[in-house]
């Protein structure tokens, strides 16, 4: 006599996908966390370390960005995707350089003598000079593709583990 064998055979695309939804931003900002310690740990510190501080990760749902007087805004990211970014107003010209120099002059009012104020003093005008880049950004996501996809996956396998039905032997 054959001995018969029933399988029981559960479809758990739905849920799955609903999982993968569920647990898609935290491992986002994982994976930006990553990134935003490398990056930090690359930035020069300068004197008043204000470049390291104004580091932030955002997804949709979450963000760690502080606003500060005078600072840029924070950057929102696509759909599905994380912002790493330095919000200190000279983080730009620290990452890239700045290949032109020039004057900066005020704008003439009328009947009035014009000038530019820095920090109190009043002048006739301002001169920079170009800088050269130190990119710290770029480095950090090249150093650390491996890692974050590594910590996605852990992310994404924990919550996974934790919510998927258990199969019953």
């Amino acid at each position: 006599m054959a001995t018969q064998r029933h399988v029981q055979v559960s479809y758990y695309g739905d849920k799955f996908a609903q999982l993968v939804d569920e647990y898609k931003d935290p491992a986002l900002f994982a994976m930006g966390g990553i990134v935003s310690r490398e990056a930090v740990r690359r930035a020069p510190t300068g004197r008043t370390g204000n470049l390291v501080k104004s580091a932030y990760i955002a997804t949709r749902k979450r963000t760690n960005y502080v606003r500060r007087r005078y600072w840029r805004k924070e950057q929102m990211p696509p759909e599905d995707g994380v912002t790493v970014g330095f919000s200190a107003p000279h983080a730009h010209l620290i990452e890239s350089g700045r290949h032109a120099s020039g004057l900066i002059r005020p704008r003439a009012k009328r009947g009035k003598r014009a000038a530019l104020k820095f920090n109190g003093q009043y002048r006739k005008r301002s001169s920079f000079r170009p800088v050269s880049a130190k990119p710290f950004l770029g480095p950090a996501i090249d150093a650390t593709k491996d890692t974050m996809v590594n910590e996605a996956a852990k992310v994404l396998r924990n919550g996974l583990e934790g919510g998927m039905p258990k199969v019953r032997r």
